[in-house]
């Protein structure tokens, strides 16, 4: 077998896509119930959402205009509303986000080494993940926003150094400016996903949070970040497709009887239970690779020895000599 690197991630690649099918189909029940508990609920809102601000902007406000002229608020009546139900949607779908992760996290871990997955331990075991990843995004959230602040304000100097000199060609070299720093923005930003992309497992497994765990993430990644990309790449342009094919902001202005209403309906039905599916096994697989990643750097025998230790026997023969070794696999 060819030892090197590039030989090296794509078995590694292809053998946590193996192990992440086998997991989810030696429990299929289980990770079904997760799916319709979890899943489901959220791919509706991600389809959903697009629509919510377009109706308030494309439905006109209850109150008579007459109204409007008399109230004293500079801003309109329903724009209180509004915020207030697209806030109110994204709690839900954050929570339905962090509830998911540590959820399907904890079943694959056990199904990873042929446990018994039951649901109630599992739901059981959210409260506790919950506060953990919640933790963990803030503490990713904070390094990201001052990157922003400063890639912005390096944008900003740009543009007005551009209109300060006086260039021959002002339009090209706006252009050429927002490129280079679009480029540099979506590089970085990608080389900082994959460098966290198991932060989530690693809370989640390891009960820790905040940045020492997002710098575990960075170190454990190492190795197997190209194959952290393929993995984000597909799943990441599987759920786009289908977030854009299926969303319903597309036929949020449609208005019609029964004709129009089921097909859209149906639509929404169906590219939900494909969505589910999509965040279903990127879940899985992120699980899987924070387990291949730990056998790469050789942390994975102590777990599977600690995980297994009560099924094995050790029987000294001789105290001059080494052990012999007893191994009782219980039934």
């Amino acid at each position: 077998m060819d030892s090197s690197p590039a030989t090296t991630w794509i078995e590694m690649l292809g053998g946590v896509i193996h192990e992440s099918k086998r997991v989810v189909s030696a429990h299929s029940r289980h990770f079904l119930a997760l799916s319709v508990l979890f899943l489901l609920p959220l791919s509706s809102l991600l389809v959903a959402f697009p629509s919510i601000p377009f109706s308030f902007i494309s439905n006109p406000s209850p109150y008579p205009p007459h109204s409007l002229l008399r109230s004293s608020s500079s801003s309109p009546p329903f724009s209180a509303a509004s915020s207030s139900i697209i806030i109110a949607v994204f709690a839900a779908t954050l929570l339905l986000t962090l509830s998911a992760s540590a959820a399907v996290a904890h079943s694959v871990h056990r199904g990873f080494f042929g446990r018994p997955v039951k649901l109630l331990p599992t739901l059981r075991s959210l409260p506790a993940s919950l506060g953990r990843l919640l933790l963990t995004l803030l503490a990713a959230v904070l390094p990201v926003a001052l990157l922003v602040t400063l890639v912005s304000s390096l944008l900003l100097l740009s543009l007005k150094s551009v209109y300060f000199f006086h260039f021959s060609n002002t339009h090209l070299a706006v252009i050429l400016i927002y490129s280079v720093f679009s480029t540099i923005s979506t590089i970085g930003l990608i080389y900082i996903l994959l460098n966290w992309s198991l932060a989530g497992a690693i809370a989640i497994m390891e009960s820790s949070f905040g940045f020492g765990t997002l710098k575990r993430s960075a170190r454990l990644i190492c190795g197997m970040r190209l194959a952290a990309l393929c993995l984000f790449l597909f799943f990441a342009a599987g759920i786009g497709s289908m977030l854009w094919g299926f969303s319903l902001g597309r036929a949020a202005g449609e208005a019609g009887g029964w004709s129009k209403v089921v097909p859209v309906v149906a639509r929404t039905v169906f590219g939900s239970g494909i969505i589910a599916v999509l965040l279903l096994y990127s879940i899985v697989t992120n699980v899987v690779l924070y387990l291949y990643c730990k056998a790469l750097h050789g942390e994975l025998a102590e777990e599977i020895a600690g995980e297994f230790a009560s099924e094995y026997v050790c029987l000294p023969f001789d105290n001059q000599k080494a052990p012999h070794i007893v191994s009782v696999i219980l039934q």
